[in-house]
């Protein structure tokens, strides 16, 4: 498999960065990611994954189709970031966004309240959600006047 790319200047600072500047410089990942070139995808899947927070990336990684083998090869270094995270403590949602105290939130799937007699349905958007703080996969809100605990992985910001 051929493991180099062409790319411009601004795109090769912006490889070895972890903080992106200018983030719609990256909108050139539309078109590139459907390349053939199995490097070509997995650069552009790793800068897709790395600004998924903007919105329109997480969009263009749910369209993205990668074989099996290039998809691995394209998590091998992103695994390591993920596991940084969560060491972090941070509290991510649905599409990689980090959530804050006091944020608004929409699940993303309909869940079944335990303890409760309803269903909390997909689309109910949370106000004012609190984190908790020993577990970053767990968040709080009320739901239909109900303080209940959210998994992180049903909401989006």
């Amino acid at each position: 498999m051929p493991s180099e790319i062409i790319a411009c200047e601004k795109c090769l600072n912006g490889l070895s960065q972890e903080e992106i500047d200018d983030v719609n410089h990256w909108r050139c990942l539309n078109e590139s990611m459907w390349s053939t070139v199995p490097a070509v995808q997995v650069v552009a899947y790793r800068m897709l994954s790395k600004i998924r927070s903007e919105g329109w990336p997480q969009d263009l990684l749910d369209m993205m189709y990668l074989e099996e083998e290039v998809l691995t090869w394209a998590k091998k270094d992103s695994e390591v970031e993920n596991k940084s995270i969560l060491e972090k403590k941070s509290h991510i949602d649905s599409n990689g966004v980090e959530l804050s105290a006091g944020d608004s939130v929409v699940l993303i799937k309909d869940l079944k309240v335990k303890g409760a007699s309803f269903v909390a349905k997909r689309g109910t958007a949370v106000r004012n959600i609190s984190l908790v703080h020993d577990n970053p996969a767990h968040i709080e809100g009320k739901v239909n006047g109900q303080q209940i605990v959210i998994l992180t992985e049903y909401v989006k910001k």
